[in-house]
């Protein structure tokens, strides 16, 4: 499974980047790589699979041999007062391991590692998937930061112009209010957007848990994007982190109560040793053999309680997928409804839009147009290029979140 998808999916978008960059500027790339490295879920992830691949190192570990020293008829009474009749054994003894435990508990905390390995997958697919969000939401903010600037430029260029009729007697003076009224508007709301692109950074830079150290992000919408079709989703549902993760918590399950089961099964000791008999000054061989006997099962509660939790993995799973499903049609519905729109605006409604503005501004000029007409048609430019902004961010959006839930690269193929 493609799990950094993110990276190579966006990486072509930022080949149609300006070349001169300021000092500041931050890429996709460069985002990813230190979030990577530095982001605080990721560390913790990192350490507990660690403790897990130990934690399997000890489970390859069979018990330890025993030695054992035993004195008899030591300090007793009669003739087995003081030394004279004491007999000493020394012995060694090691427990042999029945019903395949040491494999079977290896087996257990393999999967185990597995878990933790397939947990930190999917945060680190999460982590790469936040970033890049929060990266395209600086870009959105940047470029409506530079619509700000361009609509500003238009209503100066407007109020140079009714200054100019009103001066000449044209035009009463609140004509030249009105338009002072919408740029000073304006101005707030780009101070706003720079607020909120300052907000932006400092959520983006918090992925890898540092203050921002950027001016701003490189970065672009690259269009046109081939999406994928409803089968494309559903397939890709079957390789997604989410589902894949209870598919490794139902192995380790099932490798936990084996684990269980082998470990009700008793363990033979053998003992081999020797014993002085200081009475008759000889030794003797020992050979020792014994096996607890297994009246009940000291594991049928737990071995009871993986069962339950094997079949509400499984049902669980049926839910996740079938949520998967739903989602990712949903996904696939949204992003046909945005490029629909998306594709309206470009190809038609700007266009109109900005031949309204032209051709308002200059009737304004000649006097065969008011200045509400050169208003609404400005608005309605501006409305225009907001959603333009909009609707390819939301696309973006529906991508990486799609990414995300499958762990496939849909960009990635395509760039």
């Amino acid at each position: 499974m493609k799990r950094l998808s993110f990276v190579v999916a966006f990486l072509g978008a930022l080949l149609a980047c300006p070349v001169s960059a300021a000092a500041y500027d931050l890429t996709l790339s460069d985002a990813l790589k230190r979030s990577l490295k530095n982001n605080p879920d990721l560390q913790q992830y990192e350490y507990q699979r660690q403790a897990a691949e130990v934690l399997t190192l000890q489970a390859q570990f069979s018990p330890n041999p025993r030695v054992g020293l035993e004195v008899e008829n030591l300090a007793g009474s009669g003739r087995n007062s003081g030394l004279d009749n004491a007999e000493m054994t020394l012995s060694f003894s090691q427990v042999i391991e029945l019903g395949r435990k040491r494999q079977k508990r290896i087996d257990a905390s393999t999967a185990e590692e597995k878990v933790k390995q397939a947990e930190f997958e999917y945060q680190r697919i999460s982590v790469l998937a936040q970033t890049t969000q929060r990266f395209y939401q600086v870009l959105k903010l940047q470029e409506l930061i530079y619509l700000s600037k361009q609509q500003i430029n238009r209503t100066e260029s407007l109020l140079k112009t009714a200054r100019e009729r009103a001066n000449a007697g044209a035009v009463p003076d609140s004509e030249v209010t009105r338009i002072q009224l919408r740029r000073e508007r304006q101005l707030a709301n780009s101070k706003e957007l720079d607020g909120k692109s300052a907000q932006a950074r400092a959520k983006l830079s918090a992925m890898w848990a540092e203050e921002p150290d950027f001016d701003q992000v490189l970065g672009s919408f690259h269009f046109p994007l081939n999406f994928p079709t409803q089968s494309d989703a559903l397939n890709a549902v079957n390789k997604a982190p989410e589902y894949l993760r209870l598919l490794d918590s139902e192995r380790l399950l099932k490798a936990q109560a084996k684990a269980l089961e082998a470990d009700s099964t008793a363990n033979l000791t053998l003992g081999i040793g020797v014993r002085y008999s200081n009475q008759f000054d000889d030794t003797g061989l020992i050979v020792q053999a014994s096996m607890p006997l297994q009246l009940q099962d000291p594991n049928l509660g737990r071995i009871k309680q993986r069962r339950l939790l094997h079949q509400s993995n499984l049902q669980q799973q049926k839910l996740v997928r079938t949520q998967l499903r739903s989602l990712a049609l949903a996904l696939v519905s949204s992003l046909k409804t945005h490029e629909n729109y998306l594709h309206r605006v470009k190809s038609s409604l700007l266009p109109l839009a900005q031949q309204l503005v032209a051709q308002t501004e200059q009737g304004y000029v000649r006097g065969t147009h008011s200045l509400l007409q050169v208003l609404d048609a400005q608005s309605e430019l501006a409305q225009l290029e907001y959603q333009r902004i909009s609707r390819e961010h939301a696309i973006y959006s529906d991508l990486i979140q799609l990414e995300r839930m499958t762990g496939q690269a849909f960009l990635g193929e395509q760039q």
